[in-house]
């Protein structure tokens, strides 16, 4: 049974411009498969069963969604146009007849306000189609909205089918629809490829329901940033940075403290606390959780799997990976630490390292509360420093060894002094 409202992502195209084997939605926006970003708009919209129509590269991005239950997938076993991909979802869709949202899975930055506004605007419309359109400065690319001369909506022209005249218009369709269901089969069944791609578009459809006699209404609802598609490597760079102007702006108003926005990189993944300061030049990738009252950078990489507790610090030139600093942690300069347990208030010195893959096998490290690595350090895993021990500067402590707390250790390899 299909709950709705239900939203239909379509996803089906190759993206010849973007010259990958990768199909052309799952390409990244801040460490997120693009899509990814239009199917949790749609969700925090109201969705509640996406249908995502696949094509080129199908099994990717069916991948992509491993394990997610309201996600369902329609082929478009041919490359005939966009009202074609909407014809596919019919099967699945079934008897439904609420309302439809039909979006595109290469617009990352659509947010979920206005998507649930569209959905909201339809029922009090009582339309049979809504439009959400887009007024922007440059419109090239996109679809234009023609209007009578009440305003009223007429048809959307294709650019590539455009006059001189009709090329002058700002008002663009984004490709972002609500329809209601059985209504839009009817429409669909009536379009031809009577246009310059020789394909059904589903741009013909919200003019034939006005030829019908339906309630067609386009309002612009959606802003400028809102409607980026993304065609080319230049376009994906455009939308990495508006995306990250957004994750960094929320941040900031959450209370975290970011001293230059501009040079710094963190994925739309990670979490941080409030209080926290990140400095120039770092960048977070992945599903790092930094804790309250951090101190991040200069210069520093926190990598997927990263946790940071409350009051813990990663320096200039610390690079962390899959690796989980305790409350007050610290490791100020030049280290790296893999795959490491670093226990509440140790320190770690400069250029310490974890050496935790030797080749086939990638190895733990536990350092215990209040341990302190020397500089130079380099800990081969897998070893334990127990709480409280020191690791002199430019000790090789060999693999399997287990420091008992309290005790200090140095030399190559790395012996017991005193306890």
């Amino acid at each position: 049974m299909i709950v709705g409202p239900v939203a239909i992502i379509l996803a089906a195209g190759h993206g010849k411009r973007m010259r990958s084997e990768r199909a052309k939605v799952l390409h990244e926006v801040c460490g997120r498969p693009m899509i990814h970003y239009v199917v949790e708009a749609a969700r925090a919209a109201g969705a509640r069963t996406i249908v995502v129509v696949v094509g080129c590269g199908a099994d990717q991005v069916r991948a992509a969604f491993e394990g997610e239950p309201d996600v369902r997938f329609a082929v478009q076993e041919q490359q005939l146009g966009t009202g074609d991909a909407v014809r596919s979802c019919r099967a699945i869709l079934g008897s439904y007849a609420g309302p439809v949202l039909v979006l595109v899975g290469d617009e990352p930055l659509l947010r979920p306000e206005p998507l649930a506004d569209l959905l909201a605007r339809r029922d009090a419309e009582d339309a049979a189609c809504l439009l959400g359109t887009a007024v922007v400065p440059d419109p090239s690319g996109f679809g234009r909205i023609l209007r009578d001369s009440a305003g009223r909506f007429l048809r959307i022209v294709e650019e590539r089918d455009c006059s001189p005249e009709e090329r002058a218009i700002r008002e663009i369709n984004p490709s972002c629809y609500v329809f209601v269901t059985p209504i839009l089969w009817t429409a669909l069944d009536q379009i031809t490829t009577t246009n310059v791609q020789g394909e059904y578009y589903l741009t013909d459809a919200p003019e034939r329901l006005h030829a019908m006699g339906y309630k067609v209404v386009a309002t612009p609802a959606l802003a400028p940033d809102d409607v980026l598609g993304v065609n080319t490597r230049r376009h994906l760079a455009q939308a990495n940075a508006l995306m990250q102007a957004r994750i960094q702006d929320q941040l900031m108003s959450d209370g975290v403290s970011i001293v230059d926005p501009r040079n710094t990189y963190i994925d739309g993944r990670a979490t941080i606390g409030p209080d926290t300061v990140v400095f120039p030049f770092s960048v977070i990738t992945g599903t790092v959780r930094i804790g309250a009252r951090c101190r991040v950078g200069p210069f520093a990489h926190l990598r997927d799997g990263t946790i940071l507790d409350d009051d813990a610090q990663v320096g200039a030139f610390v690079e962390v990976n899959r690796s989980h600093f305790e409350a007050g942690a610290t490791a100020r300069h030049l280290a790296y630490l893999g795959d490491a347990q670093v226990g509440a208030g140790a320190n770690i010195g400069a250029t310490a390292v974890t050496a935790n893959f030797d080749g086939r096998v990638k190895s733990r490290t536990i350092i215990g509360a209040g341990a302190l690595i020397g500089s130079g350090a380099v800990l081969v895993a897998p070893v334990e420093i127990g709480d409280g021990a020191t690791v002199g500067a430019n000790a090789v402590v060999t693999k399997g060894t287990v420091v008992p707390s309290g005790a200090t250790i140095a030399g190559i390899p790395a012996r017991k002094l005193k306890d």
